[in-house]
């Protein structure tokens, strides 16, 4: 054979050193390690996948340290593969006490929408509850509910207001809703011209309920309480703090205390000053609280200080004696 043919069939040393090496899987499904191709890797020998990966433990790279959470998950499924019945009584015991804390939440709010029932039954014949003597005639004949509560006589309409608040004070006594009954025993005080007694009931209710939503209700009791007594000047000091600004809530209420209480202390020119600030703040041809009042008494001490036909002044339309 000649040196030609030789040199085509037998590669050089240099070629079969460039060549990739192949592997032969054994009959545990594991490679033998080779060596890849390319350039880029330096010749470096690296393992092939293995076919079996359950018997394959990754083993950190030297100079690598094991993460932290990962070791503590591990251990703590071992934990509970060795434990299993204590996690169930674990999980048991959460359950329980997360169906605990939601049936005490429903049950309580079952409570205050029941002590708040009562107490909207209470306010309803106090404040809109009215008496018809011919009641059976009246309602006869009707087909829709009432829109408010009516009695055959005075007394019965009283009764149920008392019922119901003796049932919030027996049933409910710390609920929020008996807190705002308070303001209710304490119109009812006002209202039987005790006005003495509601001043009290009013100023004890400002004292444990300083920051509550209802504060200037009791604040307005407070203060008619001190006008019926006389009081003017101290009525006027408990005023301030509706006062407030052009634009906060109950102003309006505030501004029409403020002219009243003038005008019944003798203060004429300060009250006049007081109505028509009321009217500058709140137009008369627009809706506000005492726009009625204040027109009324601007027309008996100052009529060129009303304006020509203000908003047409409405009214509930009755039929049968009741609102319709």
């Amino acid at each position: 054979m000649s040196d030609d043919q030789a040199n085509d069939s037998e590669p050089t040393a240099s070629e079969v050193a460039a060549q990739p090496k192949t592997v032969t899987a054994t009959s545990e499904g594991e490679g033998k390690p080779a060596t890849t191709a390319g350039a880029d890797d330096g010749g470096e020998r690296r393992d092939l996948p293995k076919w079996n990966r359950a018997r394959v433990k990754r083993k950190a790279p030297a100079g690598e340290e094991q993460d932290a959470f990962q070791v503590s998950v591990r251990k703590a499924g071992r934990g509970i593969l060795q434990r299993p019945w204590a996690i169930i009584g674990l999980i048991v015991a959460v359950s329980g006490i997360g169906a605990g804390i939601y049936a005490w939440r429903k049950g309580h709010e079952a409570e205050r929408a029941q002590s708040t029932l009562t107490l909207s039954v209470a306010v309803a014949f106090e404040a809109r509850g009215e008496v018809f003597p011919d009641l059976a005639t009246q309602i006869a004949d009707r087909v829709r509910p009432l829109p408010v509560p009516v009695t055959e006589d005075e007394a019965t309409r009283r009764k149920r207001v008392d019922d119901a608040l003796a049932d919030l004070e027996a049933q409910a006594p710390d609920s929020p809703a008996n807190v705002a009954a308070d303001l209710v025993r304490a119109a009812r005080l006002a209202k039987a011209s005790d006005f003495a007694g509601a001043e009290k009931a009013y100023r004890g209710f400002l004292e444990r309920q300083p920051g509550h939503a209802l504060v200037f209700l009791a604040r307005d009791g407070l203060v008619i309480s001190l006008e019926a007594q006389g009081r003017y000047d101290d009525a006027l000091s408990e005023l301030e703090p509706l006062l407030g600004e052009a634009g906060d809530f109950f102003r309006d209420q505030a501004l029409w205390h403020k002219a009243r209480l003038l005008e019944g202390s003798g203060q004429t020119e300060a009250a006049i000053e007081g109505y028509k600030q009321y009217m500058a703040e709140y137009p008369l041809d627009k809706a506000s609280l005492a726009r009625d009042q204040v027109k009324a008494r601007l027309e008996a001490l100052d009529p060129s200080a009303v304006p020509a036909d203000p908003e047409g002044e409405g009214g509930l339309n009755t039929l049968g004696g009741f609102p319709q």
